[in-house]
């Protein structure tokens, strides 16, 4: 756009050169033919007088001559004066000056000098058009991307702190709509931002909530709701979210006590809720196992695990092996060079038996350790297994007990309407989390819809960067995985002069419309920031912990929200419900506004103390 500006100008400023001297030239053409005609016509008269005639009842004036001819200086103008002075440059004002002293013989000059210059500046603007025009067609695409301008700021007010906790007070305040202070400021900000025109044909449209006639209600008596928003392709873009999320939490600066307890929040809740299982998350760490697998010997043997029907025997028993029969191949891999697998077991410290683990074939549970050949013996969903421990991924934490949990949920006879809804309550980093992880994913969706549209509008084709492919290759697919990588580059700090800008990138990939992604890191930021928040809030681990054991043996929303009352310490409070939307790929989210919901409840107090089964001591968790 400023591009296109810049070339405005410049042909606003020639032709208005042409113009000024083309009027000025129009001004002095009359006078100086004037002048020739008189010059003609004193020739004459000196021939005449030359041979001897005398021309009856005349006489010569000064110098000789019989005609003196007088310029008024009021006949220039500004705009003729600055013509003639641009012409001539520091002789202008001299120039000017011999025209009002001796018009007959600068007035000529001068009009000789501006035709010339005439016929200079429209052969320069004849070369300059082409030259336009290629700029043009060159910069118009770019151009309509006219929202990039002001968008960083826009996004800046509309994801901060303060702006997304005011939006679900105002609709708690209003019951679940919003009120008229904040509509109007709202409908305002679009008419500054788009023009009076847009308010009158989209403003409606702007204003309208979800429909949630057709989608799965939330709990009655829990929410209204206040807000509720919408997942879309959820098979993949939770996926690519969770990517970008935790390669940005590993490249950041964050430390590895603070890594780790994010990846636990993910295991325990965020995973659960948005259907991303644990052993897709661990997928990296498997890929890492099996590559330095592939880095020892050849003659590794192949893991098979058992049909569950031996029997155990002691850790130091040498003949354990035979005894297995046909039935058991463990996961021995005898590398030539012993001291290698000596040196990765060096700092290894057993897991106690009963643990629940996390490996590269799914979760099981440790059995026991073999010291002999330093292999675990794991109880696995199909069958017992042999492994050795650089391929135990982690531990998985059991699901702490609560007595009063447990009486809450007998006395609770509520539950939501479907299985495979999700109910959680936190506080307000939860709801920030949540209000940013939707806005990534509706820019994922936006970056995937548009490589896709790239790929089908025709008239886009000499205005984004190319890409090759395969004859069945998906394009598109592969159009926004550059995008994706883009993003990745982004976060690690990769974008230099090389790479060029993340926002001309973007452009050149998908389009002017990608306006929306160009704040990207900053968006990713501010997610991992109440990420890390959440994870050293006690409160939300507490509420953590009761989600899982709702989660293990279903929802009871009245017992859940009860006892997040007495777990909330006295802070403001949100409740949220994940729910999917049958026959599609969608997934709505309904949040409420609780305030504080903490009473200092005596009997619940009496029901704590009186708890005869202790919660189980969380496993430690191996890095």
């Amino acid at each position: 756009e400023e591009m296109l500006f810049r070339c405005e100008d410049e042909r606003f400023e020639i032709d208005m050169v042409i113009d000024s001297n083309a009027a000025t030239l129009r001004r002095l053409q009359p006078i100086s033919e004037e002048i020739g005609q008189l010059a003609e016509e004193e020739k004459l008269v000196s021939d005449f007088s030359s041979t001897g005639n005398k021309m009856p009842n005349r006489e010569l004036g000064l110098g000789g001559l019989r005609f003196q001819y007088t310029f008024d200086p009021t006949i220039l103008g500004v705009i003729h004066r600055n013509s003639i002075t641009r012409i001539y440059g520091d002789a202008g004002q001299e120039m000017l000056d011999l025209i009002v002293k001796n018009p007959s013989v600068a007035v000529p000059v001068v009009v000789q000098r501006l035709r010339q210059k005439d016929r200079e500046w429209k052969t320069a603007r004849d070369r300059l058009n082409r030259h336009w025009k290629e700029l043009a067609e060159m910069n118009y695409y770019k151009s309509l991307d006219h929202r990039s301008l002001t968008w960083r700021t826009i996004d800046k007010r509309a994801t901060s702190t303060r702006t997304l906790v005011a939006e679900i007070k105002d609709r708690a305040a209003n019951g679940g709509k919003e009120g008229e202070t904040a509509l109007t400021a709202r409908r305002d900000k679009a008419k500054e931002e788009h023009g009076s025109f847009f308010a009158v044909t989209m403003g409606d449209k702007s204003d309208q909530d979800l429909d949630l006639t057709k989608l799965p209600k939330p709990h009655p008596t829990i929410f209204s709701p206040h807000m509720n928003y919408m997942y879309d392709n959820n098979s993949w873009v939770q996926r690519d979210a969770y990517r970008i999320l935790s390669f940005a939490l590993e490249r950041g600066s964050t430390s590895p006590a603070d890594k780790e307890r994010c990846h636990r929040l993910w295991r325990d809740l965020l995973g659960p809720m948005f259907g991303i299982p644990l052993s897709w998350m661990q997928k990296p760490a498997v890929a890492f196992q099996e590559s330095t697998a592939m880095q020892t010997d050849s003659n590794q043997l192949p893991v098979v695990v058992s049909n569950g029907e031996e029997n155990s025997h002691d850790d130091d028993e040498e003949s354990e092996d035979e005894e297995l029969g046909k039935n058991v191949v463990t996961e021995e891999l005898r590398s030539r060079n012993r001291n290698h697998d000596k040196s990765i077991l060096m700092d290894h410290h057993p897991l106690a038996a009963g643990t629940i683990v996390s490996t590269v074939y799914g979760e099981g549970r440790i059995l026991r350790f073999r010291r002999s050949d330093k292999c675990y013996e794991v109880d696995l969903p199909f069958g017992t297994g042999f492994l050795q421990a650089n391929t135990v991924l982690c531990t998985v934490e059991r699901v702490e007990q609560s007595a009063y949990t447990n009486q809450l949920r007998d006395q609770d006879v509520t539950k939501l309407a479907h299985k495979d809804d999700f109910l959680c309550f936190g506080t307000q980093s939860l709801y920030l989390f949540f209000r940013l992880h939707q806005i990534l994913i509706r820019r994922l969706n936006i970056a995937k819809k548009m490589a896709y549209q790239v790929v089908t509008d025709q008239s886009l084709a000499t205005l984004v960067e190319q890409m090759k492919a395969e004859p069945n290759e998906d394009i598109g697919r592969k159009r926004y995985e550059a995008y994706l990588s883009l993003v990745y580059a982004l976060v690690e700090g990769g974008q230099g002069d090389a790479g060029g800008k993340y926002e001309d990138r973007v452009r050149c990939l998908l389009g002017h419309g990608g306006y929306e992604l160009a704040t990207m890191d900053k968006l990713l930021s501010h997610i991992l920031k109440n990420l890390q928040s959440i994870a050293h809030d006690h409160i939300m681990m507490n509420l953590v912990a009761l989600f899982r054991r709702h989660s293990e043996s279903g929802f009871r929303p009245e017992a859940f929200k009860q006892e997040a009352a007495y777990l909330s310490e006295g802070d403001n409070m949100f409740a949220f419900q994940l729910s999917r939307v049958p026959d599609s790929d969608q997934k709505v989210l309904y949040m409420e506004f609780l305030g504080v919901i903490y009473e200092d409840d005596e009997h619940s107090q009496g029901l704590i103390e009186a708890e005869t089964e202790p919660a189980a001591k969380r496993p430690r968790v191996r890095a």
